[in-house]
């Protein structure tokens, strides 16, 4: 692989723009971050035809939203499977949601046995809320910690 200068671009490749800055992402060499694959065909469908992801595992790979990966799938014309079997409402922490079904997340239940833990020590939710933010230990969606979700855990496990 030949080397160039920086500021300098091979014959066939653009010149560096006003600040000196050469496009470096090319599709197939360096991988695309996440929210770009929703910008390429060819990504967008093999995480959906080929890899068989629904939108919603789609957007939480990319940090988009649902509605946006629907658009997408729509903007690039790639058949959708109406007939694939969906989930509906929030996955719980604790599992994750793979093959059509709830699998057990090993690190979110270690977590809640903590809680659980905590609890039976005596401490308030919202110190074990405040103890799990310390921590940084990650909600579900990369939130912070709040003693409701914690009741809501505690009373589902």
């Amino acid at each position: 692989m030949k080397l160039f200068e920086p500021g300098s671009a091979p014959p066939d490749q653009p010149k560096a723009n006003a600040r000196g800055a050469v496009p470096a992402l090319i599709e197939g060499v360096i991988p695309l971050p996440p929210l770009l694959r929703l910008r390429t065909k060819s990504s967008l469908e093999q995480l959906y035809t080929g890899e068989r992801l629904s939108a919603r595992e789609i957007s939480r790979l990319a940090g988009a939203s649902r509605s946006g990966v629907l658009k997408a799938l729509d903007r690039f014309n790639v058949p959708r499977d109406r007939n694939r079997p969906t989930r509906t409402g929030p996955v719980p922490f604790g599992f994750d949601y793979t093959s059509h079904q709830l699998v057990e997340n090993e690190a979110e239940q270690a977590e809640i046995r903590k809680m659980r833990e905590y609890r039976a020590g005596g401490l308030s939710l919202r110190k074990i809320a405040g103890n799990l933010n310390l921590k940084l230990i990650p909600t579900k969606h990369n939130g912070v910690w709040q003693a409701n979700t914690v009741r809501a855990i505690l009373a589902r496990a």
